[in-house]
């Protein structure tokens, strides 16, 4: 766990660094999503190859979407409370 706080450290370090360098940024920008595609790939290939996994994907993926779907409406629900109660006008 603390390597992944000192590569975040030292990724935040050297955006602010970079911050004024705006060619490098966009390059930054552009390349982030091929480097998401190319991780989520990665993943779907170790899951694929994980038998245990394989195997109960239907009582996985049931827990998932019932997560996925209770995350989104708990950040809905909240998110409208914020916005009514701090950006909208009276």
């Amino acid at each position: 766990m603390i390597e992944v706080l000192i590569i975040m450290t030292a990724g935040i370090i050297v955006g602010l660094l970079l911050r004024k360098k705006q060619n490098i940024v966009n390059y930054f920008n552009k390349s982030i999503i091929w480097f998401v595609v190319i991780l989520l790939f990665l993943m779907g290939i170790s899951v694929g190859v994980n038998n245990k996994i394989m195997d109960n994907l239907s009582s996985i993926g049931l827990q998932g979407l019932i997560l996925s779907l209770t995350a989104i409406l708990g950040s809905s629900v909240l998110s409208y409370i914020v916005y009514t109660l701090f950006f909208k006008k009276k």
